[in-house]
């Protein structure tokens, strides 16, 4: 073909990273800005059907054949340009559309919105994927050093995303990453004087829009978000914005902040003045005025979270993302000298540590010990016990949808996770959890759940007189005790409950009637949920008969948010009126996400075979869908296992990715020499098929053992940690890096008209496996997501097999 006359140099390899780098930054960028302007589930879905557009790439360059003759190094000069340009083309139109996942329910045309979605952010994924199959398939010979490239800049992508966020902001890391597509044209070729001007012209645009932030270059979000609605109060306002790759947080001046979950209906006095705290334009939060008088904040004594302080005199308090540190002043108002708090924002403790300072009275520094880190993380390293711990409400807009978080996992509500709680309690401490009521219960009966399962595993006889529940007329509040309830304190609940009309829900050996009195439901549903929870004889029964999953979830199937169940789908329809708006939650949906994704990659792999028939082997082109899938679950389940681990989400998620990549560019760039042998060399095969053959070995290893590996080293210091990770990851990362470059190369042995077809068929059945891992987690857990893996690498190896050893 003409375009392997080409000179493989320097700036081809180098063309290639930084077009990896920019495509992986982008679908970060858009992951995180439609987090905030949809939400996040529905984020997913878009972005995830859009990277459909690098498997198009493939189908392109098969349906139309003569593109694969152009001169190489020009044409993927002005295809990275076009990648810049679709890039932000993408973002704005995007930003225009009126796509808004709260008007799907009565909006008809929104279903049209969202394909437009859908179009225009795969455009720019589509040239990406253009130019990565060109090169492929115009340099199959160089194929390792060039996937080694592509790897090494979508792992350098995963730590750049951090510092671009913190200084750039939402549209600044769009242009960002317009900019590296401009430099990757540059890498390719710098011929023809009529393309350096366009993108001379292009490059000084970017950067005056980078200066000048227009305004049509913000980002649109939903009008029905926490932060539109406060925001349209009378005289409400943004005080201050801040990026990060994990979050977007807004400090904002509005009336409808008065954040004092549960706040009993006895009380009359008036609030004290509130800033909020809005994550993600979703999460809205409060910091309360403290200027050290404790009379201004007599509300306290009316709330749900006083409870704890009413049974006993606690002095050591862990409280667990307190946000705008109302939990704070509660503890700080009854006396409790020694508070901690762990803290994953980084956020939210640096507004809190400057421009809130002196409003929030200091409490960061003067009245906590904040701690950078998760809660569990936290705990299985340090000696302290604490009398109560604490997992307070952090939404102050009432009652949130689980839609918004069905498909977020959440290791601070799992079995192993309430048992490392109880364990840090002192012999009479209390674990105290708080969430909004959220008819029909689900969430309130898992918890319940939970408590019982982690106190069953670590031998407490009885689970049953260590529980205890209230609620208001809008939260609910478990308790968990180290040691069995005693009369006493079972006194001091009902009182507490007595004096401020909340509702007794659970103590040991309750009696209906003392139930839903206050705030009526037209029974008492949640104590005789938890009777029969807590009841081994009705428990069973319970979970099988209800509409939703509200079974105890463990590390392995972190999906606390999560109650959907298939075989209830047409119960639950019939249960809630005929009404289908409650499937729109992000438990339903992951199953269109995975119909849509499955259809589309048929398409688009299918769409070939009018233009070139079924070639003799074409059947080796499932060796490409297979590694994609492995590869993919992988990838996701070896993110979720090292969240706990490295403290963070956003930080696991980078750290994970960029020691992944990184060691899987190493084992593509030695793949050739380690795994490619002459056809019909069978000893030499056979050799590079014993080390590829240790990945599907190595990951049932780390089904079963990574994560006692990784508890051995959870109290090390955090940057020690992060090195522990490559390590771990470095052999496995090295194996998977080889077996992409192994078989493009064994394809162009024998049908190298295919490479094409290999990269539509990887990258579609990539996207595949993104959304079945979840899918599979959720369902089955992320051990079986592994094992999956491991299946699909030996599947993968047996087809390579076949093809280099059978065939001459």
């Amino acid at each position: 073909m003409a375009g392997g006359r080409n000179t493989t140099g320097p700036g081809l390899f180098a063309g290639v990273g930084l077009t990896s780098l920019a495509t992986l930054m982008l679908q970060v960028s858009l992951t995180r800005l439609f987090s905030v302007a949809l939400w996040h589930h529905f984020a997913f879905m878009v972005v995830s059907i859009a990277f459909l557009g690098y498997g198009a790439s493939g189908t392109f360059l098969m349906m139309v054949p003569r593109t694969k003759t152009v001169s190489l190094r020009p044409t993927l000069a002005l295809l990275a340009l076009g990648f810049s340009v679709t890039t932000l083309g993408a973002y704005w139109s995007s930003n225009i559309i009126p796509f808004d996942p709260a008007r799907i329910i009565w909006d008809r045309y929104q279903w049209v919105y969202l394909l437009g979605y859908y179009g225009v952010l795969a455009i720019p994924f589509f040239f990406a994927g253009l130019i990565l199959a060109l090169v492929y398939t115009s340099k199959a010979e160089a194929i390792n050093r060039l996937y080694a490239c592509d790897l090494v800049g979508a792992g350098l992508g995963c730590v750049a995303i951090f510092s671009i966020y913190s200084f750039a902001g939402e549209a600044g890391t769009v242009i960002f990453v317009c900019l590296l597509s401009v430099f990757a044209s540059l890498a390719f070729s710098t011929n023809g004087w009529k393309v350096n001007v366009v993108r001379g012209f292009w490059m000084l645009l970017l950067c005056v829009l980078v200066v000048m932030r227009p305004g049509f270059l913000s980002l649109n979000i939903s009008p029905y978000k926490a932060l539109k609605v406060a925001l349209r109060y009378p005289d409400a306002r943004t005080l201050e914005t801040q990026w990060h790759p994990a979050a977007r947080l807004d400090v904002i001046e509005s009336r409808a902040v008065r954040f004092a979950p549960g706040l009993s209906l006895e009380f009359q006095g008036r609030l004290p003045e509130q800033l909020g705290l809005c994550l993600d334009g979703g999460h809205l939060n409060a910091v309360t005025r403290f200027t050290g008088n404790m009379d201004r904040l007599a509300f306290i004594e009316f709330l749900p979270a006083s409870l704890p302080y009413a049974i006993g005199d606690p002095d050591h308090v862990l409280i667990i993302e307190p946000l705008g540190s109302l939990d704070i002043l509660i503890a700080r108002y009854h006396g409790a000298k020694n508070i901690v708090t762990t803290n994953t924002n980084p956020l939210v403790l640096r507004v809190m540590r400057d421009s809130l300072k002196d409003f929030s009275g200091k409490l960061y520094e003067d009245e906590a010990t904040a701690v950078e880190e998760q809660a569990r993380s936290f705990l299985l390293k340090t000696q302290k016990r604490f009398d109560v711990i604490q997992l307070p409400v952090t939404d102050s807009l009432g009652a949130v949808s689980s839609g918004l978080y069905g498909l977020s996992e959440d290791y601070t509500l799992t079995v192993e996770a309430f048992k490392t709680y109880i364990n840090a309690l002192t012999p009479k401490g209390l674990l105290t959890v708080s969430r909004y009521l959220l008819p029909p219960p689900r969430h309130e009966p898992r918890l319940v759940a939970l408590a019982y399962a982690a106190l069953e595993a670590i031998g407490v006889k009885n689970p049953e007189r260590h529980i205890a529940a209230i609620r208001s007329w809008g939260t609910f509040t478990l308790l968990v005790k180290r040691s069995p309830f005693e009369p006493q304190e079972i006194g001091r609940i009902k009182g507490f409950c007595g004096k401020l009309r909340f509702d007794l829900v659970y103590y040991p050996e309750m009696q209906r009637a003392e139930a839903n009195k206050y705030n009526r439901f037209p029974g008492p549903i949640y104590h005789d949920m938890i009777e029969k929870i807590l009841s081994p004889h009705t428990r069973e029964a319970f979970f099988n008969a209800y509409l939703f999953d509200v079974r105890p979830v463990t590390d392995d199937r972190p999906f606390f948010y999560h109650n959907f169940r298939m075989d209830k789908v047409i119960s639950l329809y019939r249960a809630v009126g005929n009404k289908w708006q409650l499937f729109l939650e992000g438990g339903y949906l992951i199953h269109l996400i995975f119909f849509q994704a499955v259809v589309i990659s048929l398409v688009l792999i299918t769409l070939p075979l009018k233009k070139a028939g079924l070639p003799p082997l074409s059947w080796f082109l499932s060796y490409f869908a297979l590694i994609g899938i492995a590869f993919m679950l992988t990838e996701i389940c070896l993110i979720q296992r090292f969240i706990l681990f490295l403290a963070r989400p956003v930080y696991a998620f980078s750290a994970v990715l960029f020691s992944l990549l990184t060691a899987s560019a190493l084992g593509s760039y030695f793949s050739k020499k380690v795994t490619f042998a002459p056809p019909g060399h069978k000893p030499l095969w056979a050799r590079a098929q014993t080390l590829l053959l240790m990945t599907p070995v190595l990951l049932l290893a780390y089904a079963f053992l990574l994560d006692r590996l990784l508890m051995l080293a959870i109290a090390w210091p955090l940057w020690m940690r992060y090195g522990f990770a490559f390590l771990v990851i470095l052999p496995l990362g090295f194996l998977m890096g080889m077996f992409f470059p192994t078989g493009v190369r064994t394809l162009s042995l024998y049908l190298e008209s295919a490479i094409p077809w290999a990269w539509a068929v990887n990258a579609s059945i990539s996207v595949v496996g993104s959304v079945l891992a979840v899918l599979i987690a959720i369902s089955f857990g992320f051990k079986t997501v592994l094992l999956l893996a491991s299946l699909s690498y030996a599947l993968a190896l047996s087809l390579l097999a076949i093809i280099r050893i059978g065939r001459p």
